[in-house]
């Protein structure tokens, strides 16, 4: 079936979000030039010392992009399915610009994903655990602030428990 043709706004929101997704793309790249960028401090980790589910996605993807596929992996796993996610959205949304029609009905999609949304959830839950123990045990310095009393009394129970 024979899409009709995307209309101007739906052409100018694609354009957008390949642009919002070469931004992203370049941040990892641009915070290693001296120009001052923001950089937003994650709320749960300034609370508890721990990584949050996307501590260290940032810098997993600057790994990325360098060529260190371990070391992004050690930072944050979860960056690297992010990456291949957000490069097929571009890839879409520019294919679909192009053409000047959408390949889907995204209503109806984003509908039926949505349904994935809890067990999407739970995946991320239980991924995180993993990652704060992983924090935790190894030296992942730049994800935990042992300084904090919750990051720093949950290590010494995770060193207690391995005796």
């Amino acid at each position: 079936m024979t899409r009709p043709p995307l209309l101007p706004h739906e052409r100018w929101l694609r354009l957008g979000i390949i642009a919002m997704l070469a931004l992203l793309a370049a941040f990892p790249l641009l915070k290693k030039t001296a120009l001052p960028l923001p950089s937003i401090p994650c709320g749960f980790k300034s609370m508890t010392g721990l990584p949050c589910a996307f501590c260290g996605a940032t810098r997993s993807v600057a790994a990325l992009l360098a060529g260190d596929p371990a070391r992004a992996i050690h930072l944050n796993a979860l960056a690297l399915p992010a990456v291949a996610a957000l490069l097929a959205a571009a890839a879409i949304c520019l294919a679909e610009f192009l053409r000047g029609r959408a390949f889907a009905d995204w209503h109806t999609l984003s509908r039926r994903v949505g349904r994935f949304l809890p067990l999407t959830l739970l995946l991320l839950l239980a991924w995180w655990i993993p990652h704060i123990v992983s924090a935790l045990k190894s030296p992942k310095h730049e994800l935990v602030e042992l300084q904090n009393p919750i990051a720093a009394r949950l290590q010494s129970w995770l060193a207690g428990r391995q005796r």
